[in-house]
């Protein structure tokens, strides 16, 4: 009889502690859960801009992306890129990162040595989503 006197607190004592770690990782996951709930689901939506609007070689361009989700500024997307591209030569390209001046607008300087026909990207990664609009920028001589 004292062998089962030992085993049952033993036994007791071992359910209790599997449980108690069953339900901490509950909890923690049931945190994790909780914190991708507030974070929303609605795609972030980028607008691309560029000023002056018609770009004339060696030029200053300022680049511009306008980041909103669910029609609200974001301020804090993790990267924002501006890739230019030349259409007739793929393989030279320009990187410029943009960098916030406030309520969701991203912004960066640069200038264009050639004339011709660019697609210019902007690469926004904001909020777990990632974004790449392109439009067509022609420059003048």
């Amino acid at each position: 009889m004292k062998i089962s006197r030992t085993i049952v607190p033993l036994l007791l004592g071992a359910t209790l502690l599997v449980l108690g770690g069953c339900s901490s990782d509950q909890t923690k996951q049931s945190g994790i859960h909780n914190m991708n709930m507030d974070m929303s689901m609605e795609p972030i939506k980028v607008e691309l801009h560029w000023s002056p609007e018609e770009v004339v070689v060696n030029q200053k361009v300022t680049f511009e992306a306008v980041v909103t989700q669910e029609n609200l500024a974001v301020d804090d997307a993790k990267e924002v890129l501006f890739e230019i591209v030349r259409k007739d030569d793929e393989e030279q390209k320009i990187e410029l990162k943009g960098k916030l001046v406030g309520d969701g607008i991203y912004q960066a300087e640069g200038t264009l040595a050639k004339e011709g026909q660019y697609i210019v990207t902007s690469h926004v990664t904001a909020r777990t989503q990632h974004s790449m609009p392109n439009k067509e920028l022609s420059v003048k001589p």
